[in-house]
């Protein structure tokens, strides 16, 4: 059995919490380690939101000044614990009950490691860094800690503040294992799907909070659009470039939960794609999109479904939890994307990608055809324009 780098550390570092907390005694860690947890969950729910008084924008000067903000708060606390615990301390060895407090400092000081792991690992799981995050999602103790709690979801809240991308959070604790790469499709059936899907699929533009939100999407019918929410939140004057013609789009649903909006377009000359039923491992077709902040052209490659699941994650404002039905695909899907097709070789679609893997650049999410196929039937009639909500940021 291998045992990963992140194991090797967490046990290292609780046995030496244990051995310190034995010297220590329970009362006061219970009061300055206490301390110091009750600022880290204080940081990680106000952090992001004085960060975001300050910038709006996703990157690495917000993740961190998100954990400045955390570590700041963790100080704090430890330091208003650590007087109050001194005074408690004292008193026990007066009364004669230091073995039973040493005893019970070594267990609490080894939990409360535990404790942290759990928290702080589950959020650097899903950080920008990829050796960490693979060794987070890699480790053993990790994953034991969360299988039998998941982390609240404040974790996947702060964890957007930590993205480099705007994509949003996939999931609320740690992603699923996943087994063996997949095997991409061959070059003939590759192509196939992306010939049936290159014409249908198109660019989405949404100014939004001072800035021009780009994605992508797929022509469903002579008339719509399909794309993600998170593409257009906050947006108005939506429009869709489809090759190089714009055409004004009314977002008629925007569901900020299942992360899909559809959009009405009039005069659209692309042939609609049809949704294909669910798919198993190893099911093999392309993924189309239009990467990157600028203008650009249409980007396409293979793709493979690695496992097809029920994710437990956060609506794109990270703040209330949903179940969406996902694939994780081996795909590389970047920035830009979202909202794109994932098409069989037959030309239906068979999900709609709105996430990439924060561990690995070969692996990519897409909601599945069930999820797509139930807000294309609430939109069927819709004319009238809905809100797109606050910005993401």
């Amino acid at each position: 059995m291998r045992v990963g780098i992140a194991d090797v550390v967490i046990v290292a570092v609780g046995l030496v919490a244990a051995f310190r907390g034995s010297r220590r005694g329970l009362l006061a860690q219970v009061f300055e380690l206490g301390g110091g947890f009750l600022g880290l969950v204080a940081g990680m729910a106000f952090a992001p939101r004085i960060v975001s008084l300050f910038t709006q924008e996703a990157g690495l000067k917000t993740a961190l000044l998100t954990v400045l903000g955390v570590v700041i708060a963790i100080a704090v606390g430890q330091a208003i614990g650590q007087t109050i615990g001194r005074r408690f301390g004292l008193a026990a060895r007066r009364l004669r009950l230091g073995g039973l407090d040493r005893a019970l400092g070594a267990l609490f000081g080894a939990a409360l490691v535990l404790a942290t792991y759990w928290l702080i690992g589950s959020l650097l799981a899903q950080g920008p860094v990829r050796p960490l995050a693979r060794a987070l999602r890699s480790s053993r103790v990790l994953r034991a800690l969360t299988d039998v709690q998941q982390p609240p979801n404040v974790v996947a809240f702060v964890g957007r503040y930590l993205q480099t991308t705007d994509f949003p959070p996939v999931f609320s604790g740690l992603p699923r294992p996943t087994g063996p790469p997949v095997k991409l499709p061959a070059g003939p059936l590759a192509r196939r799907a992306i010939r049936a899907a290159n014409d249908s699929t198109v660019r989405v533009l949404a100014p939004a909070c001072g800035g021009n939100q780009l994605g992508s999407g797929w022509v469903a019918s002579s008339s719509t659009v399909v794309t993600n929410a998170h593409v257009v939140a906050g947006g108005s004057n939506v429009t869709v470039q489809e090759k190089a013609s714009r055409f004004p789009a009314t977002v008629v649903l925007f569901d900020p939960a299942t992360d899909v909006a559809v959009l009405r377009v009039e005069d659209l000359a692309a042939p609609p794609l049809s949704l294909s039923g669910a798919l198993d491992k190893g099911a093999v077709g392309a993924v189309l999109g239009y990467p990157g902040r600028a203008e650009g052209r249409l980007s396409v490659g293979p793709a493979a479904v690695q496992e097809r699941f029920q994710a437990r994650g956060l609506d794109i404002y990270g703040r209330e939890e949903v179940t969406r039905e996902i694939y994780q695909l081996r795909a590389r899907v970047e920035e830009g994307d979202s909202g794109g097709p994932f098409v069989r070789p037959s030309g239906r679609v068979a999900g709609m990608l709105f996430a990439a893997s924060t561990s690995d650049a070969r692996a990519g999410y897409a909601l599945t055809a069930a999820e797509i196929r139930d807000e294309l039937a609430r939109s069927e009639t819709r004319t009238e324009a809905v809100s797109t909500g606050p910005c993401t940021h």
